[in-house]
C-alpha cells in the first residue's frame, strides 16, 4: 500500500474518531453565523450539513496538525446552493484572527486560471476571438516566433500545448513591489522558448495564461483586473475578490498570512506579488466567493438571473480539448479531467509559495468543492478529495487482473528514465529539472513499478495494450509510441497537463551526479597533490611547473564555485523565484574561467605524456582530472551554467 493511501486510511478512520468530538478553538474555531449554509433547497447526497460539518471537521482535525497547516478554508455547493462553507485556524496567528470562509481571503493560486480561461470563452462566444486563430493576430506589442510552422493558437493554450518551456526562477513571484513590471512588459522580456510543435504535448504553462490575459486586455480594452471584476465578480456578487497588487484597501485586512515553519515555529510569510503574470495566479478570494464560481459552472453558465457563460459555451468550456491518449482523461477548454476512485471531475489546483487550494466540480452530481490550506496542502487536498469521494460517491473499485505470466519479458520496452516534459530548456533553471528524474522498472512478480514522483513508489498492472492501472489506488497510466513503435513517453491520469518522456542515459540525475562527484574528488586530489608537490616542482621543467598551476587553478575554482553556489542558494531559498542575488550572479563567472582554463589543461595533459613529465602516476592522475574537468564543462554547457542566463 503506497504512503497516500495509507495516509488517506488513516484519515478516514481519523474522520470517524474526530468528526463529532472537535479540537480546540485554534483548530476548529467557532463559525461565525452564516458560515455554515443551510441544506440546499434540492435535497441531494450533501443535504445532512450537520453530517457533512463533521465529517470536514475531522478531516480537518486530522489534517492540521498532522501535516503542519495552520489554518484552511472550504466551500462546499450542491444543486445550485452553498451547503457547506467554514474556515480553520487562524488568518493571522500573533493576533488571534479565526478564519472566517466569507470574508477571509486565501490565495488560490493557479486555480485563478479559471477565470482567466471564462474571460477567455466569455470572448469568444461574444465573437471577438477566434480560438483556431494564430494568437499573434491580437497581439500588438510583441510577437510569438515562428519557431515552428504551425502557429499558436488559442486552443492551444487552453490545453497548454503551445510547446512553451517552462520558467519561474527569479521572475514569477515578486516580493518588492517596486520591482513589478506591467504584465506587457514581463510577458515579453521573459518570453519562453518553443521547444515542441503545438498540438504535440500537454505542457503547463504560466506564461501561455498570462499571454492569454493580456489577449483579453487588448481584445476588451480594459485591465485583466477590471475586466474579471466587471464581467465574473460583479455578475456572481463576488464582493471579496480581486486580481488587483497590491490588496485594495477594503480587502486588504482580510488576508490570511501564509506561514512557514521555521526552527519548530510559523514565521509569517510575505504577500505574493504574481500581477507581472496575473492571469495564471494573481486572484485573491474567500471560500464563499468561490462557491460562486463554483455554481455558475455547475449550473453551465448561469448564477440565479445572471448568466457569463452561455450554456453551450460552458458544455464546450468543460469538454475534452487534448489527450494524450484517449483512454484518459485529458485538458478540457483550461479545466482538465480527472478520475478519483472512477468518479470523473473537472478541476484544477493551485500553489504558491504558502497557499495550497484545490477546485473540484463533479458535474454528474451537480457538487462542487474548493479547499485551500496555508503552508502544507499539496497532500492534504488529495486525501481530502479522495476521502470525500468514498464517502459520498462511492463506487465499486474495479478488479484488476493477475499480472501477465509472459510481462517480464514484454515489458522491458518501458523500463527506463524518464522526466515531466514540463521544464526549462534554454536558460539556468533547466538545472532545476535534474533531480526529478522518474524510473520506471518492471517487477519480477510482473508489475510495473515507477518511482520518483512522489516519496513512495508506485506499483501498477498492464489491463490493455500499453496501458496501466495502479495497484492500491485509483490512477491509470498510459504509455505513448513513437511513429516507430519505440516507447518515448508516458502520461498518468491524474496529470493530464504534464506528461514524461524517457531521457537519454547522458541527462539522467545518475549519470550527471557521478560526473560531478568524481569531477569535485579529482578537483580535491589535484590541490593536494598541487601543495603536497611543491618542492619537487622546483627540480621541475618551466612546462611541468606552468601545468600544475593551471590545473591547481582550475581545481580551486571548480570548488569555490560549488561551495559558494551552494551557500548563496540555500540561502536565498524561496526567494530566487523573485530575483537572483548579485553574489550569484559574480559566482556564475567562475565557470565560464575555469571552463576556458580546462582546455589548456587538456593540452598540458597532451605535452605531459609527450615529453615525460612527472611519474607514471601523477601524468595518469593529471590526464583523468583533464578528462573530467572537460566533462565538467560539457556538465556547465548542457545544463546552461555557462553565462548568465536567467531566462
Amino acid at each position: 500500500m503506497s504512503r497516500f493511501t495509507q495516509s488517506v486510511s488513516f484519515t478516514i478512520i481519523a474522520v470517524a474518531l474526530l468528526g463529532a468530538i472537535g479540537t480546540a478553538a485554534e483548530t476548529l474555531p467557532e463559525t461565525p453565523p452564516g458560515e455554515t449554509a443551510a441544506p440546499a433547497a434540492a435535497a441531494g447526497v450533501l443535504s445532512d450539513t450537520r453530517e457533512l460539518e463533521a465529517f470536514i471537521d475531522g478531516m480537518m482535525a486530522a489534517h492540521l496538525p498532522s501535516q503542519d497547516i495552520p489554518s484552511a478554508t472550504i466551500a462546499i455547493v450542491e444543486n445550485g446552493e452553498l451547503v457547506f462553507a467554514k474556515g480553520y485556524g487562524f488568518a493571522d496567528r500573533e493576533k488571534r484572527i479565526p478564519v472566517k470562509a466569507d470574508t477571509t481571503l486565501f490565495r488560490p493560486g493557479s486555480t485563478s486560471k479559471l477565470f482567466t480561461w471564462t474571460a477567455v470563452m466569455q470572448l469568444y462566444e461574444r465573437g471577438q476571438l477566434d480560438l483556431d486563430a494564430d494568437v499573434n493576430t491580437y497581439l500588438t506589442s510583441f510577437k510569438i516566433p515562428a519557431t515552428f510552422p504551425e502557429p499558436v493558437t488559442m486552443k492551444h493554450i487552453l490545453s497548454h500545448t503551445a510547446g512553451f518551456e517552462d520558467g519561474a526562477l527569479g521572475y514569477l513571484i515578486v516580493k518588492d513591489q517596486d520591482k513589478l513590471l506591467s504584465m506587457r512588459e514581463a510577458l515579453k522580456v521573459h518570453m519562453p522558448e518553443r521547444v515542441n510543435p503545438p498540438g504535440a504535448w500537454s505542457s503547463y504553462s504560466n506564461w501561455g495564461t498570462a499571454l492569454a490575459g493580456l489577449i483579453v486586455e487588448e481584445i476588451s480594452g480594459m485591465p485583466f483586473p477590471e475586466y474579471i471584476e466587471k464581467n465574473i465578480f460583479e455578475p456572481l456578487g463576488m464582493t471579496h475578490s480581486t486580481f488587483r497588487e497590491p490588496l485594495p484597501e477594503n480587502l486588504a485586512p482580510d488576508m490570511a498570512v501564509g506561514y512557514k515553519r521555521k526552527n519548530g515555529i510559523y514565521e509569517p510569510g510575505y504577500f505574493e506579488f504574481i500581477s507581472d503574470f496575473g492571469p495564471a495566479g494573481a486572484l485573491s478570494s474567500t471560500a464563499v466567493d468561490m462557491s460562486r464560481f463554483m455554481i455558475a459552472h455547475l449550473q453551465l453558465g448561469r448564477y440565479g438571473d445572471q448568466r457569463i457563460l452561455e450554456e453551450e459555451t460552458a458544455r464546450k468550456m468543460h469538454s475534452l480539448l487534448h489527450t494524450a491518449d484517449p483512454r484518459l482523461p485529458g485538458m478540457a477548454y483550461g479545466f482538465y479531467q480527472e478520475e478519483v476512485r472512477g468518479q470523473p471531475i473537472v478541476a484544477h489546483a493551485g500553489d504558491t509559495m504558502f497557499f495550497h487550494s484545490d477546485l473540484a466540480l463533479f458535474t454528474e452530481q451537480n457538487v462542487g468543492l474548493f479547499v485551500s490550506y496555508v503552508t502544507n496542502g499539496g497532500i492534504a487536498r488529495m486525501e481530502l478529495k479522495d476521502a470525500f469521494v468514498a464517502r459520498y460517491f462511492p463506487r465499486d473499485e474495479p478488479l484488476l487482473p493477475k499480472p501477465p505470466e509472459d510481462f517480464a519479458e514484454r515489458g522491458a520496452k518501458y523500463a527506463g528514465k524518464y522526466r515531466f516534459i514540463r521544464h526549462n530548456w534554454s536558460d539556468l533553471e533547466k538545472l532545476m529539472s535534474l533531480p526529478g528524474g522518474i524510473t520506471v522498472a518492471v517487477m519480477p512478480d510482473g508489475t510495473l513499478m515507477t518511482a520518483g514522483i512522489f516519496e513512495d513508489p508506485w506499483r501498477w498492472v498492464e489491463i490493455g495494450p500499453n496501458l496501466f492501472h495502479q495497484i492500491d489506488g485509483g490512477m491509470t497510466l498510459a504509455f505513448i509510441e513513437d511513429d516507430d513503435g519505440a516507447v518515448n513517453h508516458f502520461v498518468i491520469s491524474s496529470f493530464p497537463f504534464m506528461p514524461a518522456y524517457r531521457i537519454p542515459w547522458h541527462a539522467s540525475s545518475t549519470f550527471n551526479y557521478v560526473l560531478l562527484g568524481v569531477g569535485l574528488l579529482l578537483c580535491v586530489t589535484t590541490l593536494v597533490s598541487f601543495f603536497r608537490h611543491r618542492k619537487a616542482r622546483r627540480e621541475d621543467p618551466s612546462g611541468a611547473r606552468w601545468a600544475m598551476r593551471l590545473a591547481a587553478l582550475v581545481a580551486a575554482l571548480t570548488l569555490v564555485f560549488v561551495v559558494a553556489v551552494t551557500i548563496i542558494v540555500s540561502s536565498a531559498g524561496e526567494s530566487l523565484f523573485s530575483g537572483f542575488p548579485p553574489a550569484l550572479t559574480a559566482a556564475l563567472m567562475l565557470p565560464i574561467l575555469s571552463s576556458i582554463l580546462t582546455l589548456g589543461v587538456v593540452v598540458c595533459a597532451l605535452v605531459a605524456w609527450m615529453r615525460g613529465y612527472w611519474t607514471r602516476f601523477r601524468r595518469l592522475h593529471y590526464t583523468l582530472f583533464a578528462l573530467f574537468a572537460l566533462g565538467l564543462v560539457w556538465f556547465y554547457w548542457y545544463w546552461n551554467i555557462l553565462g548568465v542566463q536567467y531566462g
